[in-house]
């Protein structure tokens, strides 16, 4: 009898259902899209938590009718999502208030002052800016100090494969391979953190996190209330494995350390596994548990990277995008055929993608310098997708210093990777062969591989690779246009950044704007 898997990947824009047999063939995907986030104020972004699981249920549903499985055809149910969602529930699993986002920027003006142990044990690991950081950006603090209700009233706090978790199995747990951004988790050692101070640094207490698992083991199985909003079979076995990023890096097949991933989605990412824990005190890219236990991922981000394509569309690109609804194909295929004549370089533009500030430097700003009357809507998007091509590549050489591992490939993912120009960019850009994947569903991919291995399937996460992934086209640098990168990323981009710093905090003094920490 075949075997299947269900997958479940919940991301910022959607929610998808996926069923992958043993193979890695994509069998049957249903997806329900959601907005983005809401936002009260500016700066703020929270998503409301029935509309996850009104979601999910549908997505599930659809799913199964599409290909109806009985329960001895389902080996279990795999789980990913997007990272870094706060989620106040109480004792009985309901959620308090909205979800807020990893997109949320809101912060407290006037921290109340860390005692003085809080302040020993930071400045004794060299950590005296996270604390100051920790303070102002703490979600939890945030909801203990402006809504002390709810605060009062949340037995957990949780993220969104955690808030799945609780109504699909009964039980608040979550997998340590879904812990980033501000949590009290000791990355290194895998696990919630045993010193008391870092969790009072965040306003919380220890009761309030969820038991941790690994990626790679069974953390609960799905109950009969489950089974009847959802249509999934009661009893069947659940593995969160970790978030949608490290979920994309093991849906890639990349668990070598010489191959990375790109997922151009709407914050784009690159990311490489390592054997050993790597930081960086300075926040240029982030380490995180990976989802292939006792490993990490290193992760660096353009937090509005893909999202910028969205953009343009969005201002720039009704005619495009009208096209490609009449000729039924993606908006990027429209593109890709308006940019396929402009040639390496824009014609002179150069562009910055600090559509959103960074982690380590909130007065960066987006730029595009280089501007002449030969230049239209479609240099600009040549300009944007070189723009990512161009940070990307800086943002490796910092942790290339750090790992001192030399790439041999890269593949990618997410939405934007439908584009052939953005990844024949990527592959003059890096002068690495590029390799699109064969299923674009790579964080469900992955999250279905996490099953695999935790149910006994397959011993090893090697195995699950050879067996599961496969690779699509690829695209091989180009020389000539190589050349050109490299001699304007070397003398021009990576000069740009510094350069353009003391004028992003002029106009940030001017303006107001970013406001001042």
């Amino acid at each position: 009898m075949k075997k299947y898997i269900i997958s479940i990947d919940s991301g910022t824009q959607s929610i998808r259902a996926v069923i992958f047999d043993l193979e890695g063939n994509m069998i049957a995907i249903k997806q329900q899209e959601f907005d983005p986030y809401f936002s009260l104020r500016p700066g703020w972004a929270e998503q409301h938590t029935e509309d996850y699981w009104d979601k999910l249920c549908k997505v599930t549903r659809g799913v199964l009718e599409e290909k109806p499985l009985k329960k001895d055809q389902i080996i279990g149910v795999g789980l990913t999502s997007q990272r870094d969602t706060v989620i106040a529930m109480d004792k009985d699993g309901n959620a308090l208030r909205p979800g807020i986002i990893w997109l949320d920027q809101r912060s407290i003006e006037n921290p109340i002052p860390p005692s003085a142990k809080i302040k020993a044990v930071f400045s004794a690991v060299g950590q005296k800016e996270g604390l100051k950081y920790i303070q102002k950006y703490s979600k939890f603090m945030w909801i203990k100090h402006n809504e002390p209700e709810i605060y009062n009233n949340t037995a957990k706090f949780v993220q969104v494969t955690g808030f799945f978790t609780k109504k699909l199995t009964g039980q608040f747990r979550d997998s340590y391979g879904m812990i980033s951004g501000l949590w009290p988790f000791d990355t290194k050692k895998l696990q919630w953190h045993t010193v008391g101070a870092v969790y009072e640094a965040m306003g919380l207490h220890k009761g309030h996190c969820a038991d941790l698992y690994r990626p790679d083991s069974i953390i609960g199985h799905i109950t009969s209330e489950a089974c009847k909003a959802t249509g999934i079979p009661e009893g069947l076995p659940l593995v969160v494995g970790a978030g949608d990023k490290q979920c994309e890096l093991l849906g890639a097949g990349a668990i070598d350390p010489e191959i990375a991933v790109i997922s151009f989605g709407t914050a784009t990412a690159m990311e490489v596994i390592t054997d050993r824990y790597i930081a960086d005190k300075k926040m240029r890219f982030f380490t995180w548990p990976s989802a292939v236990p006792d490993k990490w991922d290193i992760e660096m981000f353009i937090f509005r990277g893909f999202w910028m394509v969205s953009w343009f569309k969005q201002e720039f690109g009704t005619r495009e995008a009208l096209e490609a609804q009449k000729r039924g194909i993606a908006p990027e295929t429209i593109f890709d055929e308006v940019v396929k004549d402009i040639p390496p370089g824009s014609m002179g533009l150069m562009l910055q993608p600090y559509w959103a500030p960074m982690v380590y430097n909130k007065n960066a700003k987006g730029s595009i310098i280089g501007f002449g009357d030969i230049h239209t809507r479609a240099h600009i998007y040549r300009a944007i997708l070189e723009g990512i091509a161009y940070e990307l590549r800086r943002l490796y050489e910092l942790v290339e210093k750090k790992t001192r591992v030399d790439l041999r490939e890269i593949r990618v993912g997410g939405g934007g990777s439908k584009s052939n120009v953005a990844v024949q960019i990527a592959a003059d850009m890096f002068n690495l062969p590029v390799s699109r994947m064969e299923t674009p569903e790579l964080s469900a991919l992955g999250a279905a591989m996490d099953v695999t291995v935790a149910t006994g399937v397959y011993p090893s996460f090697e195995k699950a690779v050879a067996t599961m992934v496969r690779k699509g086209q690829t695209f091989n640098p180009d020389p000539d246009t190589r050349k050109i990168y490299d001699k304007l990323y070397r003398h021009v981009y990576k000069k740009l950044y510094k350069a353009m710093d003391p004028f992003n905090k002029e106009i940030a003094r001017i303006t107001g704007y970013p406001p001042k920490d």
